[in-house]
């Protein structure tokens, strides 16, 4: 559970399991205090409506997972073209045999749009699941 997680991604095991339970505690009262989730009437229409009393958190339950995140400037080339795969595809789009791509380096799903800070992190952590899964095939 969040033991092995910690262990995996070097912190310590006692604070993961501190700030997973204050969070759930929290959450359970519909309240998110540390981000302010729920806050505003824009975040509630955002969430799950049928989720109480708070529509955007829920205690959290294991599996846990971990993705380390790294900063940096973002630029896209609107290329290259990929399939449902990740697989790159070339300009004729025809797939090019274990050439595999995700993040911002793909034409991006938003087109040439930016919505704005973080919108492409779901994306990109989706993308390279995707990848990763078709990759190990």
């Amino acid at each position: 559970m969040p033991e092995g997680l910690a262990r995996q991604c070097g912190i310590a095991a006692p604070a993961l399991i501190e700030t997973l339970t204050r969070f759930n505690e929290a959450a359970a009262r519909g309240e998110g205090p540390e981000l302010g989730k729920g806050s505003t009437s824009y975040q509630r229409y955002l969430g799950d409506a049928e989720h109480r009393p708070n529509p955007c958190l829920r205690p959290l339950e294991g599996p846990f997972y971990a993705v380390e995140i790294y900063p940096g400037d973002i630029g896209t080339s609107m290329e290259p073209d990929i399939t449902a795969k990740g697989e790159v595809r070339d300009r004729q789009g025809k797939v090019i045999p274990g050439l595999y791509a995700c993040g911002n380096g793909i034409n991006s799903i938003m087109s040439d749009a930016y919505p704005g800070p973080g919108s492409t992190l779901g994306p990109a952590l989706t993308f390279g699941y995707v990848v990763g899964q078709s990759a190990a095939v």
